[in-house]
């Protein structure tokens, strides 16, 4: 007979199982509410293959702070916050808007289900955040410091936690202050269960005695039947999850979280819905201009009124209302409403100024339908001082067109401009046509940074960002690359590395584009000693290979500064990442370029001395005089007269003098001791460095082995092309040849 007293509950039959894929939210305070920018889930197989559970999570947690605390980026962030306003606010603030809410995918069934068929990368989605969500993408996906790549896949921003997976632990950063980022995790065990109704039941399912310790079936829930609503730091996830068996190549990470503090826990409440009402407990907040107003606000509104269609006006009748709290507030609020009829004036660039300047950043991105013109009035007002970085929205200018680049071309002042996109846009066409305007200007271009959102964009989609432009009007097959090789001087990495084939060991030939990566000699330097940190030659082995192509667009600004601390984003080297794709074929990689005179080609050369004892040896070359052409390679190795051979302090020498060569001192060696500590890696004989750069001779050899390959990798190309037509048609030029030699 069953007791009277027992309470029915869910019986544990089997071992607990933490979470294995994660997903990560960055949130900031948009509108009165913490909201999500940018999405980013990393799934893994319940037998943890690839999983970030332990030790792993929280590297990449330091480094998604370390990525979104490094002031290098702040001005691009801070434009896209600026931007989800009018995002999450529309029609002039008045009504609120709700992704529609997501669902991850959910694997129900525990370790019983190991394996999960990964969806392929969404190519049709724009990020309305791409800068943001490319930050957080390198920080979730890539570990420059132990070298280790995970998935990593952008998510939409309606994509919402559930406390009751059995798969997904989550990782919440909010980027509300910059300068004090704060991150909290959450999770929760699972275990099989088996519902026990009584005394008789839980008989009836263990069964007889003998099968006790071997039950089955169940269904996975979590442990916790309460879940509190509140976050783990880097310490506390350790001492309930220290991980399955990678240690992090830096084992005081939860030493360097630390400092960092946890979030507050208003910044769950739009991504861990409760399953309550929550919008009816919090109140939407109204940006508009409302019909009661106080005295000073009419004051500054009537100010505004009586100078936007003024040609001048003297700023001193400002000089009281500029004392009035929230003055810049005010004044941005009302000339959101007036940003069409702002001209060529010199009192559109003062309104601008009085409310747009901060320091000597201005910040135009809030501005719908602004004209080229009022833009170019506001860097042009001396009297309140020099702008020396410009933010703008390129979706939102009226009659956009390159005379707005030759305006601010004639600046001397400015140093930085960020082309942001409109979180509404539908093509990121626009950049790459400022930035053919702006190559056309090298002198301009050489001494301001410029950030194009749209190159993010691209890349997150898997789809080439710059154009190639015919090098000859009679064959488009010869290309250069837009980017002037005279401010960004590599052209190309060159990979030769050894494979077994046919039970012989072999040379193959792969590559890595970087004239879209816009990077300055140094910002190259500090990345490729990353890259040959982590350096694998069979890139597509590996879970998301292509997130080694990291290495290049969050490295230090400088060659001084640690990737521990420092992590400047710039492009993602959207060809190499998008022919980089998990689902795409192993043998293609971006066409190989001719080598022209002014622009420079990296050699990287993986060789095998016995079984699992390699080694790397680099160069970076130029031709001195004659263009290398791909399609027809010279028959004999260049000699010294034709191709110039350095190494990496050599080229910072010639394209970078200014740079201080004493971290090249250190650093290779630092590389060298990692590429001999890596798992199962053999021992060299001493006459082998692990890592050193290639004599002329080799150089020579290296370069015309990859040439002769060319061919078969343009013929890899075209197969893939033509086996996809509905996805992007990379090289048209490589299709057409085949039309024109038919």
């Amino acid at each position: 007979m069953a007791s009277a007293s027992f309470t029915p509950y869910w019986r544990q039959i089997d071992g607990s199982l933490n979470p294995y894929s994660f997903v990560f939210f960055v949130v900031a305070q948009i509108a009165g509410r913490r909201r999500p920018v940018a999405v980013v889930s990393s799934r893994a197989s319940a037998n943890l293959d690839g999983s970030l559970q332990g030790s792993p999570l929280i590297t990449s947690c330091q480094r998604i702070i370390t990525i979104f605390m490094d002031k290098t980026n702040h001005p691009a962030i801070r434009a896209e916050l600026a931007l989800a306003t009018g995002y999450y606010m529309r029609e002039g603030g008045h009504k609120e808007y709700h992704p529609e809410p997501v669902e991850l995918l959910e694997n129900s069934d525990g370790y019983r289900q190991p394996r999960l068929e990964m969806m392929p990368w969404d190519q049709a989605s724009v990020r309305e955040f791409p800068f943001i969500s490319a930050c957080l993408l390198q920080g979730v996906a890539f570990d420059p410091h132990g070298g280790y790549c995970y998935q990593a896949t952008p998510e939409p921003l309606g994509t919402v936690y559930h406390d009751t997976s059995v798969e997904w632990g989550m990782v919440v950063v909010d980027i509300t202050e910059l300068d004090e980022v704060r991150y909290g995790i959450v999770g929760f065990a699972s275990a099989p269960m088996k519902w026990a109704s009584s005394l008789e039941a839980i008989s009836r399912q263990r069964g007889p005695a003998i099968h006790m310790a071997n039950e089955r079936g169940g269904e996975f829930r979590v442990l916790d039947q309460i879940r509190s609503r509140v976050v783990m730091s880097a310490a506390e996830y350790l001492i309930k999850v220290p991980g399955p068996y990678i240690i992090p190549e830096h084992d005081n990470m939860a030493e360097l979280l630390a400092p960092v503090p946890l979030v507050y826990l208003d910044a769950l409440e739009i991504i861990w819905p409760t399953g309550l009402d929550d919008e009816a407990a919090l109140s939407m907040v109204d940006l508009s201009i409302g019909a009661r107003k106080s005295l000073r606000e009419q004051a500054i509104r009537s100010l505004l009124q009586s100078t936007v269609d003024v040609d001048n006006f003297d700023i001193s009748i400002f000089d009281n209302v500029r004392e009035v709290p929230n003055f810049k507030e005010i004044l941005r609020l009302n000339l959101l409403q007036y940003s069409t009829r702002l001209g060529n004036t010199r009192s559109a660039g003062l309104l601008l100024r009085l409310a747009f300047d901060d320091g000597e950043h201005l910040s135009l991105e809030h501005l719908d339908n602004i004209s080229a013109e009022a833009i170019s009035a506001a860097v042009d007002v001396p009297e309140m001082g020099k702008i020396s970085s410009l933010s703008l929205c390129i979706s939102s200018i009226r009659n956009l067109s390159i005379e707005l680049i030759e305006e601010l071309s004639r600046s001397e002042s400015l140093r930085e401009i960020y082309f942001m996109q409109s979180p509404f846009r539908e093509s990121d066409t626009l950049d790459w046509q400022l930035f053919e305007a702006l190559s056309a200007r090298a002198p301009f271009l050489s001494r301001v940074k410029v950030v194009f959102a749209g190159s993010y964009s691209a890349a997150l989609r898997k789809n080439f960002w710059l154009p190639t432009i015919p090098e000859k009007t009679s064959t488009s097959i010869d290309t250069v690359q837009v980017a002037p090789l005279s401010i960004f001087p590599i052209q190309q990495i060159l990979i030769s590395y050894q494979s077994r084939s046919n039970g012989t060991m072999q040379f193959q030939t792969g590559s890595v584009y970087l004239g879209d990566s816009l990077l300055s000699p140094e910002r190259f330097a500090a990345g490729f000693l990353t890259y040959l940190h982590t350096f694998s030659p069979t890139p597509k082995w590996d879970i998301n290979s292509s997130a080694r192509l990291f290495s290049f667009s969050s490295a230090p600004a400088f060659l001084s500064t640690s990737a521990l601390i420092s992590a400047e984003i710039s492009p993602i080297l959207a060809e190499s990442f998008a022919l980089g794709d998990d689902f795409l074929p192993d043998n293609i990689s971006p066409k190989i370029r001719d080598l022209v005179p002014n622009g420079w080609t990296v050699l990287v050369s993986s060789e095998n001395y016995r079984a699992n004892s390699d080694y790397i040896r680099y160069a970076l070359v130029r031709t001195r005089k004659q263009i290398i052409e791909v399609q027809n390679p010279p028959s004999t190795p260049p000699g010294p007269d034709e191709l110039e051979v350095v190494g990496l302090e050599e080229f910072l020498a010639i394209t970078a003098p200014e740079v201080d060569p004493k971290p090249l001192d250190q650093r290779p060696r630092e590389v060298a001791e990692h590429l001999v500590q890596r798992p199962n890696q053999g021992i060299l004989p001493k006459n082998i460095e692990p890592l050193s750069v290639l004599n002329h001779e080799a150089a020579a050899d290296v370069l015309l082995r990859c040439l002769k390959d060319a061919g078969a990798l343009n013929q890899n190309l075209r197969i893939a092309m033509e086996e996809n037509p509905g996805r992007q048609q990379w090289y048209p030029e490589l299709l057409q040849k085949k039309v024109d030699a038919k």
